[in-house]
């Protein structure tokens, strides 16, 4: 052949290397566009009212400490799967609470859409308890507000289920 130049041996290896990068550049493309469209980074409803919210339990916090207030919350098993949450409360002279309404949320950190809003029944000597059902094991987060009257105490505490 006549004018034509063989290629030389190898020619190829530079437009793999130039394909290969290009790959990539697609696939993290295209994670990077799945990633952006799934997740709303919404993680709460409502986070106007939520942020309302926080802004009095700090207000609740700084008069919680004058009440004197003592809370320990539990989870025990009951059955497959269901629990009793209790709270005890009590007040600076160790005597038990009694006339609280107990009410708040029980939050999964690690799961959306898991929460669950919490109303704790008076069950005497200050003691207040909710039967939660399907309550599956592993870390919650318990953001309970007592009151009686005037008064206000916000307890946020975590609880790891076995």
């Amino acid at each position: 052949m006549i004018g034509t130049r063989a290629r030389a041996p190898g020619w190829w290896i530079p437009w793999t290397f130039l394909g290969g990068f290009l790959l990539v550049v697609a696939v993290n493309g295209v994670m990077i566009w799945v990633a952006a469209s799934t997740w709303t980074g919404l993680v709460t409803d409502r986070a106007y009212d939520r942020g309302l919210e926080y802004n009095r339990n700090l207000e609740a916090a700084a008069a919680m400490a004058a009440l004197g207030w003592q809370v320990r919350l539990a989870a025990t098993p009951l059955a497959e799967g269901s629990r009793a949450l209790t709270l005890e409360a009590r007040d600076r002279n160790g005597e038990p609470l009694s006339g609280l309404v107990v009410e708040g949320r029980l939050e999964r950190p690690v799961h959306e859409g898991a929460d669950r809003e919490l109303f704790l029944a008076p069950a005497g000597r200050g003691l207040y308890r909710a039967i939660l059902e399907d309550l599956p094991p592993g870390q919650w987060q318990a953001h309970l507000r007592l009151t009686r009257g005037a008064e206000r105490l916000v307890v946020s505490e975590r609880l790891v289920l076995r």
